[in-house]
C-alpha cells in the first residue's frame, strides 16, 4: 500500500512539472495577452476617430520600448485627443458593445437548442456534442 501511494505521488508529480511552463513561455504568454488587449483597445478607439487610434498605437510603442524619446508635442497631443469627453463617451459606447458581443456569442455557443434535445436545453457539457 505504501508503494502505491509513493507511485501515485510520484506520477502527479511528474505530470505537474510536466505540464508547468518555463519562464520564457510565461512570458512569451504574457506579452502576446499584453499586445491582444493593446490591439483591442486599438480596434475600438479606430471606431470612434482614426488619427486617436494612431496616436494610441504609438503610444504603445513607445511605452515597449522606454530607451525611445517620447516628445513633449506628441505627449500633448495624445493627452488632449484622449481626453476629449466625446472620443471617452464613444470609446466607452465601443467597449460596452465589444463586451456586449462577447456576451451574446458566450450565450449562443452554451444555450443554444436543437432539435436533437428538444424541447429541453443543451446540457453543458463541451463532449456532449
Amino acid at each position: 500500500m505504501n508503494k502505491m501511494r509513493i507511485f501515485i505521488a510520484l506520477s502527479a508529480a511528474l505530470l505537474a512539472a510536466a505540464c508547468a511552463f518555463t519562464p520564457e513561455q510565461r512570458a512569451a504568454r504574457e506579452a502576446a495577452q499584453k499586445k491582444r488587449e493593446q490591439d483591442l483597445q486599438v480596434a475600438l478607439a479606430a471606431q470612434c476617430d482614426k488619427e486617436t487610434a494612431q496616436l494610441m498605437r504609438q503610444q504603445f510603442e513607445w511605452s515597449a520600448n522606454p530607451d525611445a524619446p517620447v516628445k513633449k508635442s506628441f505627449r500633448l497631443s495624445y493627452v488632449d485627443k484622449v481626453s476629449d469627453p466625446m472620443f471617452q463617451a464613444c470609446y466607452k459606447m465601443a467597449w460596452q458593445n465589444y463586451l456586449a458581443r462577447q456576451e451574446l456569442e458566450r450565450v449562443r455557443y452554451y444555450d443554444s437548442w436543437d432539435g436533437f434535445y428538444y424541447p429541453f436545453r443543451r446540457p453543458f457539457c463541451r463532449y456532449c456534442w
